[in-house]
């Protein structure tokens, strides 16, 4: 069975969209990378995605190409592959969500509004409420959180550069917030963030969404090691 196949199966279509939907076609394949029906490595096929949508190839080839900008698969001649990352890049890719996500928590801490600050409450406060024993709900408040953050710091360009980035970590391998003591850790870094935006304090912003990150990249790295050790 090929791997078109598969993804129809896995996005429920009944392997037919109207013509002019690469937009469609690429969120959905996105969304099979990033929760990882789409394995790193795994080899992807133009001819094949045309034939399970029953779309031409010129569309295929648009969402193919927006996901290879996106850093989610890439190309070797003729062949598509989900990317698998190295340990250098998922340092570079750390690196740069360190930098950016501190800029968002400046940002914000000088542009929010009273409705912004209450998005981010209502954001920590919902954390508190998760099962910690779902990853996959751990995940969507911490997205929540993430997402109100960039919203506050009023900052499009900082808000597309944070989409990118998210996308590429969520394809990695399992997720940092299930690392054990990572999540309640986390959700204390939140609530600090938070506090520094309601008070406009840009710099204590930036240094805690620092740490906050840098954290994570830290975990990130053992779970690259030990998955290699496995």
């Amino acid at each position: 069975m090929d791997m078109a196949s598969n993804i129809g199966r896995s996005t429920g279509l009944n392997a037919e969209l109207p013509d002019g939907k690469a937009a469609l076609l690429y969120e959905r394949l996105k969304s099979d990378v990033v929760s990882g029906q789409l394995a790193p490595g795994q080899r992807l096929s133009e001819a094949s995605l045309s034939r399970e949508y029953g779309i031409s190839r010129s569309p295929v080839r648009e969402a193919t190409i927006r996901l290879e900008h996106d850093g989610l698969i890439e190309r070797q001649g003729m062949i598509l592959r989900v990317r698998r990352r190295s340990a250098e890049e998922i340092i570079d890719i750390y690196r740069a969500r360190v930098y950016l996500e501190s800029a968002i928590a400046a940002d914000a801490a000088a542009r929010r509004t009273d409705r912004d600050a209450r998005r981010l409450q209502a954001a920590v406060q919902a954390e508190s409420q998760v099962d910690i024993e779902d990853p996959a709900a751990v995940v969507a408040a911490n997205r929540v959180f993430h997402d109100a953050l960039a919203v506050a710091a009023h900052n499009d360009t900082l808000k597309s550069l944070q989409d990118r980035l998210t996308g590429q970590i969520a394809a990695m391998p399992a997720t940092t917030l299930s690392h054990p003591g990572r999540w309640e850790q986390a959700h204390g870094e939140h609530q600090r963030i938070v506090r520094a935006v309601e008070e406009r304090d840009s710099a204590s912003a930036r240094a805690i969404a620092e740490e906050h990150m840098s954290r994570a990249r830290d975990i990130r790295l053992h779970l690259f090691n030990q998955q290699l050790t496995d």
